[in-house]
């Protein structure tokens, strides 16, 4: 049995959790979706910052993968935009380039984290596992 899950942006309920991707590469997209439906997320996605503001507009989700290379994405400045659509929605920033500095930077400025560009799978499951609250039942 599925316990439905509140999300505080579009204040809807539903039995998945959501993720948006946010890259204007396609494949980059089509990789990341892959592995969250493959775990029953529900998956949108988005190839600039304008549209993931839109589809933030109509649609609750419980975070966000922000790749700073998307088309019209100003990373500062979309990051800020979404912390104003929902405060608490976790914000992970995907980059090829990440460098220490960087990672401070974009957790200074309300990141949940931030992951290197391509992302292993392993560097994923460990995302869920902090995003994903557990069932309270035991696994058998």
């Amino acid at each position: 049995m599925t316990i439905p899950q509140h999300s505080t942006s579009a204040r809807t309920w539903r039995h998945t959790q959501r993720v948006l991707i946010v890259d204007g590469d396609p494949s980059g997209r089509e990789g990341l979706n892959a592995f969250f439906k493959d775990r029953q997320w529900d998956v949108l996605e988005a190839s600039s910052g304008r549209e993931a503001l839109d589809i933030l507009d109509h649609h609750g989700v419980d975070v966000v993968l922000l790749d700073t290379a998307a088309q019209g994405v100003d990373g500062p400045e979309i990051l800020r935009a979404l912390r104003q659509h929902a405060r608490d929605l976790p914000v992970v920033i995907m980059g090829r380039l990440m460098t220490p500095e960087l990672r401070r930077v974009w957790r200074s400025r309300g990141a949940m984290d931030c992951l290197v560009k391509p992302i292993e799978s392993q560097t994923l499951s460990a995302l869920l596992g902090a995003l994903t609250p557990p069932s309270g039942f035991a696994d058998s």
